[in-house]
Order: C-alpha cells, then structure tokens, then sequence
C-alpha cells in the first residue's frame, strides 16, 4: 500500500495558479456545523493552509482577556505553598469583557497592595476562608470550608464599577473549581490584582488564552476508483473502524461497496488500504483548501465572536504591514530623487 494519502486541491501547489482576488471571493465558504456557549466546529473552505494557521495563532495568543496577575497573601497556613496557590488562582477564567478595561500602564504593573488602582484597568478580588469544625460535629463528619472553590473569590469594586458592572458582575466562569484544601484552624486571606492581556509578547501567559483550544483539521476524501463487491465489499466494510463504507444492494442478490455519510469522520488510520486487493481500488487524500475547524472557549467570550476578532486581528495586522511597505517605497524614492539631484 501507498506510504502517503494525496493531499489535492484546483492545484498541487500554491504557485500552479495565479491569484486572484474574484475568484478567492467566489470560492471561499465558511459554513457552521455546531454551535454552543463554548464550543463552535465549522467548515472553512477556499483559502491557503497560512491563512487557516494564522486564525488558529491569534484565537490561542493575541485575542485579550482578563486575568488574575497579582496575588497579595495576607495568611496562607495551608498545605498548598504560596507561590502553587498563585499560580492556580491565574489560571482560573474570569468572566468579564475585556473590551471595558485597557491594558495596563506602567502604574498598574507596578501597583502594590495599598496602591490607589485605576478601574479602568484593575479588577479586584479577594478570598477569604476559614476551615473549622461545626460545634459537637464528629471526627468523620467534614469539616467547613475544607475544600475552596472558585465561587468563594469575593469581587471588590473600583471607582464606578459598581455602575458600570450593575447588571453583569465579574465573577469566575465555572463556579466550581477546586482551589485547595484546608483542614481546622487553617485560613487564607489574600487579594487578586486582574490585568488585561494576552498569550504573547514577553509578557504572554496561557492563562490569559481565551480558548482551552482551537484546532482544524483537512477534509477527508475517499475514493473507490475500482468497483469493490461481494465478499471483498464486506471485508471492505468491517475494515474501517469509523463506519466510513457502506453496502449498496445492486439486485439479484449483489452487493458493491460505497462511502458512506461518515466519510466526514476518516482519520486516514489507512486500516482500508493496507491488503493488496484494495490498495489500487481505494484511494484516500485530503483537500488542502477545506478545513474542519473546531473552536473551544474558556467561557470569558463565545467562540462565533472569538473568531471574529481573530479575523480582526489579522486584519489590522495586514494593514500595518501594508502600510509600512508603502512607507519603504516612498522613503526609497526620495532618497532615488535625492541621489540624482547630487548626480546632477
């Protein structure tokens, strides 16, 4: 059998066919699968692999959110260290728009736990907990506040944003998030700094990424060059562990196989041409032009408007770029102008 399935579109390479700009516009979909609060998979066809890539980087690194940053630790006597309960205190989604809040100023990076905050770019939660034993309770019977979660973080307004936030209060996106584990006597007392920002650039975190993934995937395409019948149609069949053929009855008791409705759903696992008798009568590939793609939120923004943003994005960056090339070419004239006049 063939090492490799083809990959195919209108050309076998980018440079087989001119661009152009009517006819990208003409055969570019996107067509919507399935979609939720928290997750989005769509078609998206008619355009380069770099394009598809460049969506995926910005929706994991450059599309903003708000974030936990700084963590003040007034009295930590639990079994957790400071430093792991920090970190795990950052990584938990903070449900608020980031498109109310700026990015940070040199001020509020360098904030302290008495500093006069902006509200327009910091966020404040505190947490504070005690675990102890209910009065007459028994050794067997678990103690209060032994386990702290994510809805016990207590937002303290800045400024205005008690207006501002009347009707959409910041909170934790999933209420339920296992912080830590206290036992009797032990406490946390501590006060969150949130910032603005995003996964990249040097100060770039994972726990400001606006989605737990984004991914895509080609298109599967599968092909029975070769009439398959019979028998070899039902081995055929029993092959593919993802139900990709089925059996078309022909009359007079025949049997022939053909790709089924799950054609979708092929992983390329090759399990269909491994046997010589269908390695020349199947074949398999992928159209390099047409992608499965598959957003999943944290919760803070819905996946249909993380996708615009990023396309937003990469817009905006295109039109710096263009504009710092049209900027070279006419500094690169004066100077040519420039040069002759000395010539002359």
């Amino acid at each position: 059998a063939p090492r490799h399935a083809a990959t195919y579109s209108r050309g076998t390479f980018p440079e087989d066919e001119d661009f152009s700009m009517g006819a990208w516009k003409e055969g570019f979909r996107i067509k919507i699968l399935d979609i939720n609060e928290d997750d989005m998979t769509f078609d998206m066809s008619g355009l380069d692999v770099s394009i598809a890539n460049a969506l995926r980087r910005l929706l994991l690194s450059e599309v903003p959110t708000v974030a936990i940053e700084k963590v003040f630790i007034t009295n930590n006597n639990g079994v957790l260290r400071d430093e792991l309960l920090a970190h795990r205190l950052g990584l938990i989604p903070i449900k608020v728009d980031p498109s109310s809040f700026a990015f940070p100023s040199v001020a509020t990076k360098g904030a302290t736990y008495g500093s006069e905050l902006n509200p327009d770019e910091v966020l404040k939660f505190q947490l504070k907990v005690k675990c102890m034993r209910e009065a007459g309770a028994g050794r067997d019977q678990e103690p209060i506040n032994s386990k702290v979660f994510s809805k016990q973080l207590e937002w303290v307004p800045i400024g205005d944003q008690e207006e501002r936030f009347v009707n959409d209060r910041p909170e934790p996106v999933h209420r339920d998030i296992l912080i830590t584990r206290l036992r009797p006597g032990q406490e946390i007392d501590l006060t969150m700094h949130c910032h603005k920002g995003n996964n990249c650039g040097e100060r770039g975190h994972a726990k400001w990424s606006p989605v737990a993934t984004a991914w895509y995937r080609l298109l599967p395409r599968i092909d029975i060059v070769e009439e398959v019948e019979g028998e070899d149609a039902e081995a055929l069949v029993q092959k593919c562990p993802m139900g990709c053929f089925d059996m078309e009855d022909l009359g007079n008791d025949g049997r022939r196989a053909v790709v089924s409705d799950k054609y979708r759903d092929c992983t390329l696992c090759r399990e269909c041409v491994r046997e010589p008798r269908f390695s020349q009568k199947v074949r398999l590939a992928r159209k390099k032009d047409h992608f499965i793609y598959k957003i999943e939120s944290t919760g803070i923004i819905r996946p249909a408007d993380l996708f615009k943003q990023a396309v937003q994005t990469l817009h905006a960056k295109a039109s710096m770029l263009l504009q710092e090339v049209e900027d070279l070419e006419g500094q690169a004239l004066v100077d040519a102008q420039a040069d002759d006049m000395e010539e002359s």
